[in-house]
C-alpha cells in the first residue's frame, strides 16, 4: 500500500526489455541505483517491469547492445500534470472554490435572535449591531463574554444574553428580566381576601382580625382577615391595619375528558414519493416536478431550503403511503395518561392534590371520564382598603 502511494505521487513507468538476455537491464538498473518492481516475463521471453518516472527516463537513455527498451505506459500525478499542463484553469477552479468556501466560513452571514418579546429583540439587535455582530462580521472578533456583560448593563429589560457562533450563523439567545413585583406598603391598610371557593384547611394570622375559622366555607372574593378595627363604642375611632396571613383552602377540581372506543392506527407501507418545488417569493411563482400522487392515504413531510441573498426557496415534499386501520382503544392505559396530564396541570397552578378519583360513564362510541381531585391551595391575597370602608364596603 505504501509503495503504491509513493509510486502514484512520484510517477511510475512500465518498461519492456526485448532482445538477447533481457535480464541485463536489471543489472544496469541495480548498478544505477534504480528500484525495479513488478517484474514479469511475457510469452515472447521479454521482461516487463516497473520503475519510477525518473528512473525510466534514465534507462531509456542508456544504450545496451542487443537490447531494445520501450515504454509501455506511464502513470501517476506528475504524468497527469504534464499531460494537462495547458489546462491550468481546470486545476485552479476547484482550488479557488475550496478557498472561497474556507474564506466565507470565517465570517457571519446570518444572525438569529431567540427569546424575549419583539421590543426586546429590537433593542438587542441594535445593540449587537453596534458591537460588531452583523452580517459579514469576522467570527474571531466576537467576544461572547464581553457582549453579555455590556448588554446586561446597557439594556434594562435584559436579564441574560449569550452569542453562540456555529458555522456561519450567530445565534443570540436572550431572556427578558422579570418585572419587579409590586409590594403593598406594610403601613398601607389592607384586607386579605380568598382567591378560591372552598373550606379553610389551615389559617395563620400575622396581623388583623380573622372573620373565619378553620373548617368554615368561604367564597371567592370574600374577606378572610380584615384590617379594620371598629369598636362598638361610637366615641372610639376606627383603626386601620395592614392585615396579612396564610390561608390554605381545601378545594375540589374537576375535569371531564372523552375517550373513543376505537382508535385510528396509521401504518407506513414503505412506499414513498418525493416532490420538488421552487418558490420565487418576489413574484410568488411556484414550479413543481412529479406532482401526481396516486396514494389514497399518505403523510406529508416537507423540508424547505432557502438560498442566501436570493428570494428563492427550494422545497422537498415527501409523500409516505400509509394504511389506515381501526383498533380497540386500551381504555385503562388512556385513562392513566389523561390522569397524569390532569395532575401536571394542577401542579403548574401550584395546587397540591391529596386525593384523585374517576367517574366513568360508558356511551355507545366513547367513554366519558370525570376526574375529581381533592386539593389544597394557598388562597390568600392582600388588597388595599380606604379609610371609611368596612370590610370592603363604604360605611
Amino acid at each position: 500500500m505504501f509503495y503504491t502511494l509513493m509510486n502514484c505521487l512520484k510517477g511510475s513507468s512500465v518498461l519492456k526489455a526485448e532482445g538477447r538476455f533481457p535480464e541485463r537491464i536489471l543489472n544496469v538498473a541495480s548498478t544505477s541505483g534504480i528500484y525495479v518492481h513488478n517484474i514479469k516475463r511475457d510469452a515472447s521471453d521479454s521482461i516487463v517491469f516497473s520503475v519510477s518516472k525518473k528512473g525510466g527516463e534514465k534507462l531509456l537513455c542508456s544504450n545496451i547492445e542487443g537490447l531494445t527498451l520501450t515504454l509501455v505506459e506511464s502513470y501517476g500525478i506528475p504524468v497527469f500534470l504534464e499531460r494537462h499542463k495547458k489546462r491550468v484553469f481546470m486545476f485552479l477552479l476547484p482550488l479557488l472554490f475550496c478557498m472561497s468556501i474556507y474564506v466565507f466560513s470565517l465570517f457571519v452571514w446570518r444572525v438569529e435572535i431567540t427569546g424575549g418579546d419583539s421590543a426586546l429583540k429590537k433593542q438587542v439587535s441594535s445593540f449587537i449591531s453596534k458591537n460588531g455582530v452583523t452580517v459579514g462580521a469576522y467570527k474571531k472578533n466576537i467576544d461572547s463574554y464581553d457582549l453579555k456583560r455590556k448588554a446586561i448593563l446597557g439594556i434594562d429589560d435584559l436579564s441574560w444574553m449569550w452569542v453562540d457562533v456555529r458555522g456561519t450563523t450567530a445565534k443570540v439567545k436572550i431572556r427578558k428580566r422579570n418585572p419587579k413585583p409590586q409590594m403593598n406598603e406594610i403601613h398601607e391598610p389592607a384586607d386579605v381576601i380568598s382567591m378560591h371557593s372552598g373550606v379553610i384547611e389551615k389559617m395563620q394570622v400575622f396581623c388583623g382580625i380573622p372573620l373565619f375559622k378553620e373548617g368554615m366555607t368561604v367564597e371567592k372574593g370574600q374577606v378572610i382577615i380584615t384590617g379594620i378595627l371598629r369598636s362598638e363604642n361610637e366615641n372610639i375611632p376606627t383603626y386601620y391595619y395592614h392585615a396579612c396571613g396564610n390561608v390554605i383552602l381545601r378545594i375540589c377540581e374537576r375535569k371531564t375528558v372523552t375517550i373513543p372506543k376505537k382508535t385510528i392506527k396509521k401504518t407506513p407501507t414503505g412506499r414513498t414519493k418525493n416532490l420538488f418545488k421552487i418558490n420565487f417569493k418576489k413574484n410568488n411563482v411556484k414550479f413543481s416536478l412529479n406532482s401526481g400522487i396516486s396514494y389514497t392515504e399518505y403523510d406529508k413531510i416537507e423540508k424547505k431550503y432557502k438560498l442566501p441573498f436570493l428570494p428563492i426557496t427550494f422545497s422537498k415534499i415527501m409523500y409516505r403511503e400509509i394504511d389506515v386501520t381501526t383498533e380497540d382503544t386500551l381504555v385503562s392505559k388512556e385513562i392513566e395518561n389523561r390522569r397524569k396530564t390532569f395532575l401536571k396541570e394542577l401542579e403548574k397552578k401550584n395546587i397540591t392534590t391529596k386525593n384523585l378519583t374517576e367517574d366513568i360513564i360508558e356511551n355507545e362510541h366513547y367513554f366519558s371520564v370525570t376526574f375529581i381531585a381533592d386539593c389544597l391551595v394557598r388562597a390568600d391575597k392582600e388588597i388595599p382598603i380606604r379609610e371609611g370602608e368596612t370590610n370592603g364596603e363604604s360605611s
